[in-house]
């Protein structure tokens, strides 16, 4: 039996529509897994506390050990989520990640997501929350730098998992790959 929760949290601009989350979900269901990939608002011009009350209404919900799998902006949103919240995770799976670094409000020229990055988080309070934290990141990806990725494993003291040639894990066949570490790192 199952006995866990996956939230998945998208990153910018997406939605559980697009990349590789219509194609996960339909896999997840024939598995039974519990899992939610709530839509999260401001598409262009997301606010770091839209999303953190849109994610705690959906994770508040859950009676059931909690998985969370963020991708790209993603990935800051959960470690925001658990910075405010201090929610107790079984595993945190970090997918084409941000460093902890306030640098990163000046991306698209510092108008698409700055209050996602005020402040570094203090990642020794974070680290407490979770049983284990996985970075994957692909050496090519043409977003988010892969010494992001690098940056944030080391932080968390996290496992990284490196892909090359899946540039920043958006295209619809990076499903396989996600719900294979997925399988692996859950034994589902």
């Amino acid at each position: 039996m199952i006995n866990f929760s996956i939230v998945f949290i998208h990153g910018y601009t997406a939605s559980s529509l697009s990349d590789w989350y219509p194609a996960i979900a339909k896999e997840l269901k024939k598995l039974h897994v519990d899992f939610a990939i709530p839509d999260l608002p401001g598409r262009q011009s997301p606010k770091a506390s839209q999303w953190l009350r849109v994610l705690h209404s959906v994770i508040n919900n859950t009676k059931k050990p909690l998985i969370i799998v963020g991708h790209s902006l993603g990935t800051r949103a959960a470690l925001l989520y658990l910075e405010k919240y201090k929610k107790r995770v079984e595993k945190v799976f970090l997918i084409a990640a941000f460093a902890n670094a306030v640098e990163n409000t000046q991306r698209h020229n510092g108008e698409a997501y700055p209050d996602f990055f005020t402040h570094r988080i203090d990642m020794k309070k974070i680290k407490q929350l979770g049983g284990k934290f996985i970075v994957i990141h692909s050496k090519d990806d043409s977003s988010i730098p892969f010494s992001q990725g690098v940056s944030i494993a080391k932080d968390l003291s996290a496992e990284l998992i490196t892909y090359n040639g899946k540039d920043h894990f958006s295209a619809p066949e990076d499903a396989v790959i996600i719900l294979d570490v997925l399988r692996r790192e859950l034994r589902i």
